[in-house]
């Protein structure tokens, strides 16, 4: 039977490896933004057209991209918060 500290031991390896993957993740996530920012300017200096269907596209996939991504930051956060309060209305019925 896994104990408190046990599951509060998992859940810290856990976190360390999210911690680490998302460090990756920037570093990867910063190359992309800095390759994209090139892409745009290199539009900007020359002539396109804003209305083409890929470039729409891409702008959705962009918004969608950031809606998924805020959801999964407020899910965590909602997560480790009900922790938080299980935690404390534990700890004040003992």
């Amino acid at each position: 039977m896994n104990t408190v500290q046990d599951t509060i031991s998992e859940l810290e390896a856990v976190t360390a490896e999210l911690a680490e993957m998302q460090d990756l993740a920037g570093k990867r996530l910063s190359d992309l933004l800095e390759e994209r920012g090139t892409l745009i300017r290199r539009l900007m200096a020359g002539n396109f057209d804003a209305a083409d269907d890929r470039f729409v596209a891409i702008i959705a996939n962009a918004d969608h991209l950031q809606e998924r991504l805020q959801r999964r930051a407020d899910s965590i956060r909602g997560d480790l918060s009900g922790v938080k309060a299980a935690g404390a209305l534990i700890a004040a019925v003992r």
